[in-house]
């Protein structure tokens, strides 16, 4: 988890991150690597500059020739110079091939002692002039000298090959970052087609590119989509016809049961048939196409709270009584404002209906905006709660009969979805009753 903070979640940086990641870990197991052999490199690159800048000097005075001095060449007599063994060790074979070279005959080579010597000393030193050499040569016929000599061992700076890494470690990032972003832009598109699947009217297909893993998933999701959308189709086709298939024989139903002569009959089969005449008003409405289409007006949800009340009080003025509003007049959300109104209310005339007591509606807007309608009734039962808005699903056996078509909360939930809301229902805690919420996202 710490490493996907660090790094991102998106693949291409993640990539990218480990690109770098490769290179930095390859760089430490270098240096782990060669750790071991670290003095035998910078014996060899100080006994190489010293051989190259020594020898010429030694000949030189051999022959007796004079020798150009300048910062980095230090003569002196021997006397007045003793090398410090904790400083220094002698090399003997350097100055055997000096001697072989030059023709001189006694000669002794100092170089700096590499047991106690790093990269970072050596780095250091070249950049304030090099480290020193020295050697004790005795001339013919002349007294010891002393010779001192800053040698430069060509090295790249220590800063410039962090920058070097550092560059390299950029570019590996941003190419990475970029041919992977390519790589992975079919699957953002896959997602986001898959996201609006249900919230539109008709499911989009994605187009089939990218590497030969992500042409056949796309093809299979482009499948995929089409039979779904032709199933919803049917369905809704299905829904539709039935819907208005039913409406003939209940308005002929409704015209025959006039003819009946028994008042509690007739009264028991006119019940019957507004039963079924909601059943089919509310399979239409949950039928329509555009209830999964994003919507896009701002409401105020107390504006739509005083619709939905509104209605209720005007075919039961009973009712107001038993309701307390607690609005909230900063909580909007994007809304199908009649759609809502419909949701809303189905909330309220659910709790008013099947409880005796009172019935609470709360405007809030804390984290999101949302609706709750609470009530101290008997609650629902598990399988409801699991699943709040299955049609036909009944809180009790006893609603059943009191008009409720099982479809009040399948209209909820299928508005709510609309909305790219959520419905959930819980049981009050330590109490009777229950609270029905739909939580909104914040615009």
């Amino acid at each position: 988890m710490v490493g996907r903070k660090l790094i991102g979640s998106r693949l291409a940086l993640q990539v990218g991150g480990l690109a770098v990641l490769a290179v930095v870990l390859s760089n430490i197991l270098t240096v782990v690597f060669f750790f071991g052999d670290r003095n035998e490199i910078i014996r060899t690159i100080v006994n190489a500059e010293t051989l190259a800048r020594l020898t010429p000097v030694v000949t030189s005075l051999e022959r007796g020739e004079v020798v150009g001095l300048d910062e980095t060449i230090s003569i002196r007599p021997a006397a007045t110079w003793t090398p410090d063994p904790n400083a220094w060790q002698e090399a003997p074979l350097l100055a055997s091939q000096i001697m072989a070279t030059s023709g001189g005959s006694s000669l002794r080579v100092f170089t700096p002692r590499i047991s106690a010597f790093t990269f970072g000393d050596l780095f250091q030193q070249v950049q304030k002039g090099g480290p020193e050499v020295g050697a004790i040569l005795t001339p013919r016929d002349q007294q010891p000298l002393a010779i001192l000599i800053r040698i430069q061992p060509d090295l790249p700076p220590p800063l410039a090959a962090l920058i070097a890494t550092l560059i390299s470690g950029v570019l590996i990032t941003f190419g990475t970052s970029f041919l992977i972003g390519r790589m992975t832009q079919p699957l953002t598109t896959l997602a986001a087609a898959s996201e609006n699947i249900g919230q539109s009217q008709r499911i989009e297909t994605v187009p089939v590119r990218g590497p030969l893993e992500l042409r056949i998933a796309a093809g299979a999701f482009n499948r995929m989509a089409q039979r779904i959308s032709q199933l919803l189709d049917r369905q809704r086709a299905t829904l539709w016809a039935l819907g208005h298939d039913l409406r003939t024989p209940v308005t002929a139903m409704r015209i025959r049961l006039e003819l009946v002569d028994d008042d509690e009959t007739r009264d028991r089969l006119r019940e019957s048939v507004r039963e079924i005449e909601r059943v089919v008003e509310d399979a239409l409405f949950l039928a329509r196409s555009d209830l999964a289409t994003a919507p896009t007006q701002i409401a105020y949800l107390d504006e739509l709270v005083e619709k939905a009340v509104a209605g209720l009080i005007d075919a039961d003025p009973e009712s107001a009584s038993r309701l307390t509003i607690t609005k909230n007049p900063k909580a909007r959300i994007l809304a199908r404002s009649n759609d809502m109104v419909r949701a809303i209310r189905n909330l309220i005339h659910n709790a008013l209906r099947h409880t005796e007591g009172p019935v609470q509606v709360i405007v809030s807007l804390d984290p999101t905006p949302a609706i709750e309608v609470g009530d101290w009734g008997p609650g629902l039962p598990t399988e409801v709660l699991a699943a709040p808005g299955e049609p036909f699903v009944r809180g009790d056996q006893a609603r059943s009969a009191d008009g409720s078509t099982g479809l009040g909360l399948a209209i909820v939930r299928s508005i709510a979805e609309g909305h790219k809301a959520k419905l959930s229902a819980k049981n009050r805690s330590g109490e009777s009753g229950t609270l029905m919420r739909i939580d909104f996202d914040r615009i």
